[in-house]
């Protein structure tokens, strides 16, 4: 086969992209891009009137933030498109922040497919708008409707609440945990009985995540406010936690500004953060200027591709390998911006033109002698009369070869090693960062990493000559793909290394994260964070991260018995960004490293929507494992679907208050989401509306809890205000962060506007009138922003970070809590292997090809069934083929076909998709399919027309009448490789808690009928 006809070994470039694809679907895919996705009904909203109100808010239907202006009529939402003040929305350059609202309703935004369908999600007929309780076993399907007093009794209280049922058992409540007593007497070090409330969440953004907070560690105490950020894509984020020494997650390239991108495992035309309305369309747009140049680097060529200079079908796994590869050619050929890496500070670096400097001339403790060996070299090592802030300068070799202070020298030496004399006379063994970095990429050759990679070495050379040619304007966005597996944190630490070999954190053009908000929203007029009685939560979170397993007293009687003290009996993650929502079920399982007692889950269906994720459905069926599962949802769904309690919630355009933040690169702002209509949930007897607010408002004076009731906020001015509804806590925020950014006051015309048609007006007497006024300015664009300029000196980013890691210190002296071993702390290759160093190429060599997911541009998250819209345009998904592979399996176009893993050797059955977009050796499924539940199944639940808001649509008598096409297709996750060496569970990344979406082997067959 020739190079040009390309058999996923090697690379294409786009003209021979081009030429595979043919012409005409290049140009049909680049409108399928620039048209339904970035700029469907882009067009100007009607004029607010007693007709229709318009309300500017920000989008949920993914987490990239966009703003929105809602049309509602008749209390219905009618229309949803873009906030022409928001930078999202309008490719970073919004109207002027003067605009009058009014006047701005004329102004086109775009928002992407997935938001337009927020109307059909919001009034889905199959959404709960009453409490449910189970009336038979768990996941039995068999609930009833409970009246809210009582729902709120039974959770607090705890009791024989499912007697009726003939269950015997003691149903723990929420009381009983509100205790300083520890929560295992033998290790006190996990914290105290409090921590047994377990509160997963699922999509959760600023505003909601303090309010939960406020409950979960303010007012009960515990520990456990666990988000889901490992499914939603930690490692990717762990690279960048790595490269900032833990201070930022989230970096990626200007796509404002930058030359050239490397995109490593980002969809960018179809789910990104940034939106596909701002970053991929600012990509597209700027690519047909021919100011922009990029290579996508993927097991699948994403809908990008088609305009890429160069798609490298990375094998699933490796992008590590791919990254190294690239860095290896930039080191052999002296590509690296060498300026910028021995710039000994970050004075030094300004004064060299950069944004910010990097450790790579400073010095680590290279020395086993020494009870730091590991740890960079701090003046205090040298001198121990240098205390605080001081004491912690790095140290360099000057040009002359001598041990000073980073910052005390203009020159340092990039690479080198030498002896350390401290003040007693001791000498240690030092070395440079850049030193120890070098011999790790250096360990393999480019030709090696090629291969490892799956691509060819010629092309992987071009690739990186291309990007270092853009100097500080070359930079990587990597996504999901770029380290969501086992051994992730090194391959994406390994992708984010790039762009600072080249030089481009915080330059324009370059490696950026956010500026981050426009103004403090939790203190100022009104003080949110702090409370009397407030509790500081303490101990080990279930899910182990954030926490060494040297700390425990598990490890401490193995050690002190003369035993191995390794392997733990659950992998701990103290080198993690958190957010372990698998960790939190599997510790549940497992009743390790305690026995939790109330589980809330909120929003969150990871036996869905996680790799492996059917495996937690004992966990939840098992009330000795889970004894109290509240979920919070607007749904019932394939995880609450074993719950005891079921509340409804609200959707985004209904409530979900927040102040949202911009994700990387270069924005400053803080938007404003506010309900754009009233909910549609049933209310409390004192008018409140069903959902999480309310809930944990009545569970916090049903306990006596701080933190709500009367006399719950403290004000500047020393008064005390009461939190007793939603609105009590989040228009205090946006209070604060109109005093907070010095807002002007509203126009009398903006007054109007507001209070003609933004929900929240009714609640205006909450604050002073000249409060309300400056809030109103706020609220009627949907936030405060800042211009992109305003956040530059020239080509230097202004809010970036003083010091990049290529040597993380942290992470070099962290310890694999199952081998006992210490991680490198530099990029290296580490093949991916489970925890017992199995490579599942090896063990799973039955199942030849390798599954990836991935996400289209129409669908959302777990919650696409209810999108209308996309499910008439994609109303299933397939498994996807090269048609190398279909060929040697004896498969065709269309073929009903059996995907089966050693985890699901039963597998699942979908339809057979041949392309030649998926690299061979490869399968691809979307997600977004393959569901049971969300009104895809009929269910036992008394009285169904009041418990959902189609009523007797979609309800008969006790039986929710079901939709079949709702289980259309297959969920990828069902097959996901699970850990035979723990239980079964989830197979996970154990340096950081990362899922594995890339790993697992399946086996493809033709079903016969």
């Amino acid at each position: 086969m020739t190079r040009e006809e390309n058999n996923g070994q090697g690379a294409l470039n786009r003209r021979q992209f081009l030429r595979r694809v043919g012409q005409g679907a290049a140009v049909a895919a680049a409108g399928t891009i620039l048209g339904d996705a970035a700029s469907a009904q882009a067009g100007a909203a009607p004029p607010a009137g007693d007709e229709t109100r318009v309300v500017h808010s920000v989008c949920l239907a993914c987490n990239a933030v966009c703003g929105v202006r809602g049309e509602v009529r008749g209390g219905r939402l009618q229309r949803v498109s873009g906030n022409p003040y928001h930078p999202y929305n309008m490719a970073f350059a919004p109207i002027d922040q003067d605009t009058p609202a009014a006047d701005s309703l004329a102004v086109p935004s775009p928002v992407c497919g997935k938001c337009h369908d927020t109307v059909n999600h919001t009034q889905s007929p199959y959404r709960l708008v009453r409490p449910l309780k189970r009336c038979g076993p768990r996941g039995s399907g068999q609930f009833e409707p409970i009246e809210w007093d009582r729902l709120v009794a039974e959770i607090a209280e705890g009791g024989r609440h499912f007697a009726h049922i003939g269950e015997e058992r003691q149903v723990p409540g929420i009381k009983e945990l509100l205790s300083d007593d520890p929560i295992d007497p033998a290790a006190p070090e996990l914290g105290s009985r409090r921590n047994g409330l377990v509160f997963v969440t699922g999509r959760l953004q600023t505003g909601r995540q303090q309010f939960i907070d406020r409950f979960v560690k303010g007012a009960v105490g515990s520990a456990n406010r666990i988000g889901h950020t490992d499914i939603c894509g930690l490692g990717f984020r762990m690279g960048n936690f790595a490269l900032t020494h833990g201070k930022e997650i989230e970096l990626k390239a200007d796509p404002l500004s930058a030359a050239y991108i490397l995109v490593f495992g980002a969809n960018v035309y179809e789910a990104l953060q940034p939106g596909i309305n701002t970053y991929g369309a600012l990509m597209a747009r700027r690519q047909a200027e021919g100011s922009l140049r990029f290579a996508v680097i993927d097991p699948r060529a994403t809908r990008a591709a088609v305009h890429a200079d160069a798609w490298l079908p990375v094998r699933p796994g490796r992008d590590g390998a791919l990254a190294l590869g690239l860095a290896r050619t930039l080191l052999d050929e002296n590509l690296c911006n060498l300026r910028y890496l021995s710039a000994p500070s970050a004075k030094e670096a300004r004064q060299r033109g950069f944004g910010s400097c990097t450790n790579a001339p400073c010095l680590v403790i290279v020395d086993p002698r020494h009870p730091e060996n590991g740890r960079m070299l701090r003046l205090k090592d040298i001198d121990p009369s240098k205390g605080g802030q001081a004491g912690e300068t790095l140290m360099v070799l000057d040009a002359a070869g001598r041990v000073v202070a980073a910052e005390a020298t203009g020159e340092a030496v990039l690479e080198g090693k030498a002896v350390a004399t401290d003040y007693f006379g001791n000498a240690w063994q030092v070395e440079t960062a850049f030193t120890m970095l070098r011999a790790g990429i250096e360990a393999h050759s480019v030709e090696t990493y090629a291969a490892e990679a799956g691509v060819d070495a010629a092309e992987l050379r071009r690739v990186a000559r291309d990007f270092a040619a853009a100097g500080t304007r070359g930079a990587v966005t990597q996504y999901h793909g770029a380290g969501n597996y086992i051994c992730g944190v090194h391959a994406a630490y390994a992708v984010a290394l790039l762009s600072a070999l080249v030089g481009s954190p915080d330059m324009r053009g370059g490696y950026l994260k956010g500026g981050g908000g426009a103004g403090d929203c939790e203190t100022g007029l009104y003080n949110l964070k702090e409370f009397p009685g407030q509790r500081k939560p303490g101990g080990a979170a279930i899910s182990r991260e954030k926490f060494a397993y040297e700390k425990t007293s598990e490890y401490k009687k193995k050690k002190a018995a003369g035993a191995n003290p390794y392997p733990a009996r659950l992998p701990w993650f103290p080198f993690s960004a958190g957010g372990l929502s698998n960790e939190a079920l599997i510790g549940l399982d497992a009743g390790y490293p305690y026995k939790a007692q109330v589980l809330f889950t909120y929003l969150y269906n990871g036996v869905y929507s996680a790799p492996g994720g059917s495996r937690f459905k004992e966990t939840l069926l098992d009330p000795g494992r889970t004894p109290l599962h509240v979920s919070l949802d607007t749904a019932i769904n394939e995880t609450n679907i074993y719950a005891d309690y079921i509340v409804p919630d609200l959707c985004y355009p209904e409530g979900h208050h927040g102040w949202l933040t911009p994700h990387a690169p270069a924005l400053r702002f803080t938007a404003v989401r506010t309900p754009m209509m009233e909910p549609l949930t049933g209310r409390t007897a004192d008018g409140r509306p069903f959902g999480t607010e309310t809930l944990l408002i009545d569970l916090a004076l049903r306990l006596n809890l701080p933190g709500f009731g009367d006399a719950a906020i403290p004000g500047a001015d020393g008064a005390s205000h009461p939190l007793r509804t939603a609105e009590d806590f989040y228009l205090r925020a946006f209070a604060n962060l109109a005093h907070n950014t010095k807002a002007k006051p509203a126009t009398d015309a903006d007054v109007a506007f507001v209070e003609g048609n933004y929900p929240i007006a009714d609640h205006q007497g909450l604050l002073s009138n000249d409060q309300w006024w400056a809030v109103c300015r706020i609220l009627a664009r949907g936030g405060v922003f800042r211009p992109y300029e305003d956040m530059f000196e020239g080509e230097r980013f202004t809010r970036g970070i003083e010091r990049y890691m290529v040597y993380n210190e942290t992470l070099a002296r962290t310890k694999d809590s199952m081998t006992g071993r210490r991680l490198p702390g530099t990029p290296v290759w580490m093949p991916p292997q489970t925890g017992d160093g199995a490579d599942l190429a090896d063990t799973d060599r039955d199942y030849p090809l390798t599954l990836v997911t991935y996400k289209r541009h129409l669908h959302t998250q777990s919650r696409s069934l209810w999108y209308s819209r996309a499910i008439a345009i994609v109303p299933d998904n397939a498994v996807e083929m090269h048609p190398d592979d279909a060929a040697g399996l004896g498969l065709a176009q269309g073929d009903r076909v059996r995907l089966a893993s050693a985890s699901n050797p039963d597998g699942v059955s979908g339809r057979l998709h041949l392309t030649r977009m998926v690299r061979p050796g490869c399968v691809a499924v979307s997600f977004h399919f393959g569901h049971t539940q969300f009104g895809g199944t009929a269910l036992a639940v008394k009285d169904a027309a009041s418990v959902f808001l189609g009523g007797t649509a979609v309800a008969d008598g006790d039986r929710l009448v079901p939709r079949q096409a709702y289980r259309a297709g297959i969920n990828p996750n069902d097959v996901a490789r699970l850990d035979p060496t723990l239980g079964n569970t989830p197979l996970t990344d154990a340096v950081a808690g990362i899922p594995d979406f890339s790993s697992t082997r399946v086996r493809v067959t033709k079903e016969t009928v």
